[in-house]
């Protein structure tokens, strides 16, 4: 690892130890999603994921790996971990889990945990061509410009919400996961 990525991964550990926001919402799908961060030649990227245009929701959009809680998993980590094997092929034991963020309600439902994880370079990801249309990483350094972000206040069913952007190459960073992200950056910003 270059000395820059461990800085950064110093500075998401020491982030990590802020208490979070925990919403016990039992009218709504308990999930987690995995922010999956790589480092790519010193630098830290974010994994993320294309959904597919058959997928029952979210067709086409960008995402994090995650998806609903099952019974048999053990904790929220364990559930962000198990689906991102499922869609990517992340291979858990080539994740270290390094803490969680605040919870956050998406307008379809869901109560999502964001599970923070650094990925071994060793990982090989294998994207579910049945959920996933292609993997791509976005690097910080793109994600923390921003020429890159572009926030909006937007209202849904009466309700105002920030809704934030990333512009990363093609890919057009948006919902609960621009929400995640720009959340995940506000709380390293501190």
């Amino acid at each position: 690892m270059g000395d820059a990525f461990e800085r950064f991964r110093e500075q998401v550990i020491q982030a990590m130890r802020v208490d979070r926001v925990i919403l016990d919402r039992t009218d709504l799908t308990e999930s987690a999603v995995l922010l999956p961060i790589i480092d790519r030649d010193g630098e830290p990227h974010l994994i993320l994921t294309r959904r597919t245009m058959t997928v029952a929701a979210h067709k086409g959009q960008v995402a994090l790996p995650g998806g609903a809680v099952e019974p048999e998993d053990r904790d929220i980590s364990e559930t962000a971990l198990r689906e991102a094997m499922e869609e990517i092929g992340l291979e858990p034991n080539l994740v270290e889990v390094v803490g969680l963020l605040d919870d956050s309600v998406t307008t379809t439902g869901y109560v999502i945990t964001p599970v923070v994880g650094f990925v071994s370079k060793e990982a090989e990801l294998t994207p579910d061509s049945r959920e996933v249309a292609e993997v791509f990483e976005a690097s910080f350094s793109t994600l923390l410009n921003p020429a890159n972000h572009m926030m909006q206040v937007l209202e849904h069913k009466g309700v105002r919400f920030k809704d934030h952007r990333y512009f990363v190459g093609d890919y057009v960073i948006w919902g609960a996961t621009g929400r995640i992200i720009s959340g995940f950056l506000s709380l390293l910003r501190r």
